[in-house]
């Protein structure tokens, strides 16, 4: 039941937020009330997120994360980008809107049954591993939520194209430097998340990793090259967005992918 309320809360938070930057005959007034409406909407939304992970998945003394887990904690993190967001810069409440509308699904499937693996006893070092992975994973996938609004921005200016609700948008240079600053922000936070892997994973093959950190390190390695070719070469565009989104989709691969087999097809957890 918490979860189905959960995901009314993003839901109407996210509806409110797309209505306030679309405005269809609505004075600026009326629409910056539906825009704090939507936020404070999806910030109670958030908070009952929270807590409704912290029962289901918190609480016990060893961890066990499943798919629908690890998507929930994901969604989780990136409402919270998507809220700051809206709320900082509220040009950017469109893209918050669908964000929140996405990670509503991501929180409808939290739950609390019972759990027949782990993936090890709670201690500060898996905590921190897994919190600073899922942070990084979320920052990546905010990044590639612009890249995509960039790269269909960016081919209507282009073709001169009615821009229709991407009005609502900003600027390609504000998406763009939005995108740098998210991944800038992944990158380091997933170069941190491998190192410490490195660390403390004890059995590479005996815990079913191996796929998931070579898939994770080439997506560390497009994203470096991403960041060095903006550095050094000035990429922009078309040309950053595209990487931003590969190195999107192989991380995706690397936790989402490998999980799916281990848990579907395979019947096995890692840990």
């Amino acid at each position: 039941m918490l979860p189905f309320i959960v995901l009314i809360m993003y839901f109407g938070g996210g509806v409110w937020l797309l209505a306030s930057a679309v405005r269809p005959g609505s004075s600026p007034a009326y629409a910056h009330g539906k825009h704090i409406a939507g936020l404070a909407l999806a910030s109670l939304g958030w908070l009952t997120h929270g807590y409704a992970l912290c029962e289901a998945v918190f609480r016990g003394p060893a961890l066990a994360l499943n798919t629908t887990d690890a998507a929930s904690i994901i969604g989780w993190t990136i409402a919270a980008i998507a809220i700051v967001g809206a709320t900082w810069r509220p040009r950017f409440a469109f893209l918050s809107g669908i964000l929140l509308l996405v990670v509503g699904v991501a929180a409808a499937i939290t739950n609390d049954g019972s759990r027949d693996f782990a993936l090890g006893q709670r201690g500060w070092e898996l905590t921190a591993h897994i919190l600073i992975a899922v942070v990084a994973y979320a920052l990546v996938s905010v990044g590639a939520a612009l890249a995509v609004a960039l790269t269909v921005l960016d081919w209507r200016l282009r073709h001169h194209q009615p821009l229709g609700v991407m009005r609502t948008l900003p600027s390609v240079e504000a998406l763009e430097a939005g995108m740098f600053q998210a991944i800038a922000a992944g990158f380091a936070l997933l170069s941190l998340t491998l190192f410490s892997g490195f660390v403390f994973v004890q059995d590479l093959w005996g815990q079913h990793l191996e796929h998931k950190v070579i898939l994770s390190c080439l997506a560390w390695l497009i994203l470096a090259v991403l960041l060095i070719g903006r550095w050094r070469f000035g990429w922009r565009g078309r040309v950053a967005a595209n990487w931003t989104l590969s190195g999107f989709v192989l991380l995706g691969l690397a936790y989402f992918g490998s999980k799916i087999v281990l848990e579907v097809i395979l019947g096995r957890h890692w840990g």
